[in-house]
């Protein structure tokens, strides 16, 4: 299996940080139950609140692409003009190293 992992960084245009934010994190329970979904997660970056990254892991290329298919992708797609300052920036990356498995930290988040 060729798993396919993409990162996503978007910065907000101003003041509408929150609403990205907000419009991001909507896309993970319907992207986390896809069939071809491995991984599915919304950063922001700690010192500037209008960068976000959405990191993810598909089963193939194919999945993937049936993801940016969906609905509710397309429609939060229609939006990026008004959320975004430029287009979204989406980068394929190729696994180098083994799977980190130990147990999370507890931490406050």
């Amino acid at each position: 299996m060729a798993i396919v992992s993409k990162i996503a960084f978007f910065a907000a245009r101003r003041g509408q940080e929150e609403r990205l934010g907000e419009s991001l994190l909507a896309l993970v329970a319907p992207s986390r139950g896809e069939a071809g979904s491995l991984r599915y997660e919304i950063f922001q970056d700690a010192s500037d609140d209008g960068l976000w990254i959405a990191v993810e892991d598909w089963r193939s290329n194919e999945a993937y692409d049936s993801h940016m298919e969906t609905e509710y992708v397309r429609a939060f797609l229609s939006m990026v003009p008004s959320l975004c300052d430029g287009d979204p920036d989406i980068r394929t990356y190729r696994k180098r190293s083994t799977t980190d498995s130990r147990p999370a930290p507890n931490r406050e988040d």
